[in-house]
């Protein structure tokens, strides 16, 4: 099978829609230059449309003619590099997905391990913020409520006494594995704050805690957040206020 029907049976895999690069196509990693000449002329032939430098889709046919990737697929495609996770949602788009506002913004944060950039995309604005954070699958979902927990007192059009109660309801449900995971993130890679607020929430859930976990916090830090202590009896043992 020649390297240009090898390709286009790549291109027949997958769906209308979806943006992909070279790096994902079979041939690449033996035949590179071969694989940028077919894709190129299947860009020529209407058979691709080009995305980006270096990214392209097979275009959905509408009503109105051919349509672009959907909004869900063009972030999809900032979070993956080279088939590789690399980001992920972040900000008021995930706490209104979270539920922890009714928010609705326009502009998309991802938290990504690459260089800071704005991209227009339609209807949405993608805004990426840079992370140290080592970014794996199994870990974009606890990573995304540790940032709701850094970020609890500024989530907009928000009360911070429900947003954490909503937030246990979730830590509640993980396995007990995952719970391990997220005391371990928050301790190597949060503020003391969530640390505290990790602490607070894993007391109130009659759960154990690593004495590493405590001792990286300062007795004498306070962290005010307006909570009504009525509500969250064990705070004041995480100088919560």
């Amino acid at each position: 099978m020649s390297i240009a029907q090898t390709i286009q049976k790549n291109v027949d895999a997958m769906s209308a829609g979806r943006i992909f690069g070279y790096q994902e196509l079979s041939s690449y990693a033996t035949s590179p230059s071969a694989v940028i000449k077919a894709v190129g002329r299947m860009v020529s032939d209407k058979r691709l449309e080009r995305y980006s430098k270096g990214k392209f889709y097979v275009a959905k046919k509408g009503l109105l003619g051919l349509r672009k990737p959907s909004d869900s697929e063009q972030i999809r495609s900032i979070l993956y590099k080279n088939g590789r996770l690399r980001g992920y949602v972040t900000g008021i788009s995930l706490y209104n997905q979270l539920g922890l506002t009714t928010q609705m913004p326009r502009t998309i944060s991802v938290a990504i391990n690459g260089g800071r950039q704005e991209k227009e995309l339609g209807t949405i604005r993608i805004k990426t913020i840079i992370t140290r954070i080592p970014i794996e699958e199994k870990d974009v979902t606890l990573l995304q409520y540790l940032d709701a927990l850094k970020d609890i007192k500024k989530i907009l059009d928000s009360d911070v006494d429900l947003s954490l109660k909503i937030m246990r309801g979730y830590i509640s449900k993980l396995s007990v594995n995952n719970k391990k995971r997220l005391l371990k993130l928050a301790l190597n890679y949060y503020s003391p704050q969530v640390r505290a607020l990790v602490g607070l929430l894993f007391s109130d859930l009659g759960l154990s805690l690593p004495r590493s976990l405590i001792l990286s916090l300062n007795p004498t830090t306070t962290y005010k957040l307006k909570l009504k202590q009525s509500n969250w009896p064990m705070a004041k043992e995480w100088n919560i206020q």
